[in-house]
């Protein structure tokens, strides 16, 4: 079979550019040297990118459980917020003296507090117990089921005191988480 002249044009162009690589130096050792070289340079590539991505991603799973406590911290801020307005309504039921209403409210608000105390301790401010507040709940509730509204004036301003602070502690919490949850942001 006869070769076409572009063939015989085209190896005569490959054998020149051969001729002119060795010539220049460029035999299957150096090639060979240089492809190694190569191939190092791109592997010490290939560890420098797999690190950065790694850091990357450890600077995202630090942001993502930052962001899930920043979360948590506020639903604690909203939670006892939600309880401030049932201790709210407690201190509205004493005031209308409404013993059932003012009973049910104070055991309800008890369990919730208890509750909330378990779950969301590492959130509440430092050194802040529930113990009082479910204490003065405890009295609260013992005291209108067993003797009812007490007639004596110093006694109701001491029983509508209790309901108060415990408003008030619950209000302070709700404050002091929101505020820290804030501080952070800025």
């Amino acid at each position: 079979m006869a070769e076409l002249p572009s063939a015989k044009v085209r190896r005569g162009v490959e054998c020149d550019q051969w001729h002119r690589a060795k010539e220049v130096g460029m035999t299957a050792s150096a090639w060979n040297w240089l492809l190694t070289i190569g191939g190092t340079v791109a592997s010490i590539a290939g560890v420098v990118f797999s690190w950065m991505a790694w850091v990357q991603a450890k600077g995202a799973k630090e942001a993502a459980e930052e962001a899930a406590r920043t979360v948590r911290t506020r639903e604690t801020a909203d939670e006892f917020l939600r309880l401030a307005a049932d201790a709210k309504s407690l201190v509205a039921s004493v005031q209308g003296q409404n013993k059932e209403r003012a009973i049910e409210s104070a055991n309800n608000l008890a369990h919730l507090l208890m509750i909330a105390g378990a779950h969301r301790a590492s959130y509440l401010p430092e050194g802040f117990s529930l113990d009082l507040a479910v204490e003065n709940l405890k009295k609260v509730s013992t005291l209108l089921a067993s003797e009812g509204f007490p007639e004596a004036p110093q006694k109701m301003a001491r029983l509508l005191h209790r309901c108060h602070q415990i408003h008030e502690s619950l209000c302070g919490i709700s404050g002091s988480v929101q505020n820290r949850t804030e501080g952070a942001e800025g």
